[in-house]
């Protein structure tokens, strides 16, 4: 009896014992399944953590829309590149679309959108297949890094990204400049590098000509020169340092001053007088030279109005107007105030128009010109024949005078073909209505010559080279037509004119 009860104590023992341990199990299991639950959901969102650090990472280091890498990932791929190889022979090229503005003006903003992002579309194709580091640095700024290139490979690479952005469209250019650094030192900070070569493009004269500048310690030095121009300009307006200087016109019938163009010069500390080639092209650069020729004008009128408060008979004065006044017209407005404010009359002011802002103008620039006119201004084409192809505008906008060109005519001066051009352009516009200058006479030879084709006006060193408003004064007072007085007369149609009215009234008499 005793040992059944042991038996049956043995076996409630066991079977409490596969009791726990089964429940033991399915505890477990429960655990288990728990676990693997909390894995594969910790699983998922590491993945989900990864792909939203990788979207977090491509839109910190991409351009939304181009979709190349941005500056911070320029600089930082760069940073591995000099750390794999800082002894590595590297060169920075970047680049921008120049002539961007003006095709968003012309052609509107999303055209222009659309010529970044085929400059883009360009970069990548070049820059896979070479295997460069290159990244979209700015809206309208691309930069490029090549590893152990010459020169001439490097040039090479600019010329065919040139060539595939200037077939970008038929109906306008795209212009590039491209700035060119060569890395001596891979510790510089990526940013410095890439200074360096926007300032080699701010140095690039004329992209269509030439549309890249490697960077040099001397581009630094003349840049670095400018800049204290360019914040001692103001205070040199104040002080009165930019000078007025007057270039006579004279009439080749009468041999006369009969107008004069207004020219800058800077008197400058330790340096004299500068001509303005030394700062002009810095203003022009720097949109300053909006400010200069604002005092410019006044300088006219004050030296107008002086005239006639001391009862001298004023000479008309030619006001020279930059191409930059053309974005708007809010410099009309200013002309009109301060013609009202010194009371002179528009009539002694002549506007030069410079060829190279309005041969390719648009609809805007045509109704500025216009407005110019309704205004009562006399407008006049500076360089006239400097540019391509200038005989539209002589159809295309309301001017009264044309300027030839210095260099149109010491090119067509020396030969029969050239003498027939220069003949033609004369006779064109003088059909047209328009008084016809021009400038860079020299000798007694161009002076004849230009007296017997017809031209009206001459202006150049043969006559005068500009002076102050002292020596301007006392040489309009002077007998010069005794001293320039042309070697042979040339009649025409008027005397013929007058001549025959005066043997009618002669033989009526007899």
């Amino acid at each position: 009896m005793m040992i059944f009860i042991i038996i049956v104590a043995l076996l409630g023992c066991i079977g409490y014992c596969v009791y726990k341990l089964d429940l033991y199990k399915a505890y477990n299991n429960y655990h288990v399944k728990e676990i693997d639950k909390l894995e594969a959901d910790l699983d998922a969102e590491h993945k989900l953590n990864e792909d939203t650090l990788k979207k977090l990472n491509t839109i910190a280091y991409t351009n939304p829309i181009t979709k190349l890498g941005n500056i911070d990932y320029f600089m930082e791929e760069a940073g591995k590149l000099f750390e794999e190889d800082p002894a590595g022979d590297y060169s920075l090229v970047c680049f921008n679309i120049q002539n961007i503005g003006k095709i968003n003006q012309l052609f509107g903003p999303t055209e222009g959108d659309n010529v970044v992002l085929y400059a883009a579309r360009s970069l990548r194709k070049i820059g896979q297949r070479e295997r460069h580091l290159f990244a979209q640095i700015y809206s309208n700024l691309f930069g490029m890094i090549m590893k152990g290139k010459s020169e001439e490979y490097i040039l090479n690479q600019i010329a065919e990204l040139t060539g595939l952005l200037q077939d970008y469209s038929e109906n306008f250019q795209v212009l590039s400049s491209f700035g060119i650094f060569h890395i001596t030192n891979t510790r510089q900070p990526i940013m410095e590098m890439v200074n360096a070569c926007m300032l080699a493009q701010k140095f690039i004269k004329d992209p269509e000509e030439c549309n890249y500048m490697f960077y040099s310690e001397e581009l630094e030095s003349n840049f670095k020169q400018n800049m204290q121009m360019s914040h001692e300009m103001e205070e040199a307006m104040e002080q009165h340092k930019f000078l007025m200087y007057l270039q006579p016109m004279v009439d080749l019938k009468t041999f006369r001053i009969v107008s004069a163009e207004a020219l800058v010069r800077w008197d400058y500390p330790g340096k004299g007088i500068l001509s303005p080639y030394a700062f002009i092209p810095l203003f022009e650069s720097t949109n300053l030279v909006q400010k200069l020729d604002y005092y410019m004008w006044e300088e006219c009128l004050k030296t107008i109005r002086r005239w006639i408060d001391n009862k001298i008979i004023p000479t008309p004065i030619a006001m020279n107007i930059s191409p930059i006044h053309f974005q708007n017209t809010k410099f009309i407005d200013y002309l009109d105030e301060l013609c009202g404010h010194y009371l002179i009359d528009k009539n002694l002011l002549i506007l030069e128009l410079p060829e190279r802002g309005i041969s390719n103008g648009g609809a805007q620039i045509k109704e500025i010109i216009s407005t110019l006119k309704e205004h009562g201004y006399i407008l006049c084409i500076d360089n006239f024949g400097s540019m391509n192809s200038p005989l539209n505008l002589l159809r295309d906008y309301p001017i009264d005078r044309i300027k030839i060109d210095r260099s149109f005519l010491n090119q067509n001066s020396d030969s029969e073909e050239g003498m027939s051009i220069l003949r033609y352009l004369i006779a064109m516009a003088k059909e047209v209505g328009l008084t016809v200058i021009t400038e860079g006479v020299e000798t007694l030879e161009q002076t004849n010559l230009l007296s017997e084709i017809g031209s009206d006006i001459a202006q150049g060193y043969f006559f005068s080279k500009p002076v102050d408003l002292r020596e301007f004064d006392e040489l309009n007072h002077s007998m010069v037509q005794r001293v320039y007085q042309s070697d042979e007369y040339y009649p025409t149609f008027e005397d013929l004119e007058k001549d025959l009215d005066l043997i009618s009234f002669m033989l009526g008499q007899s």
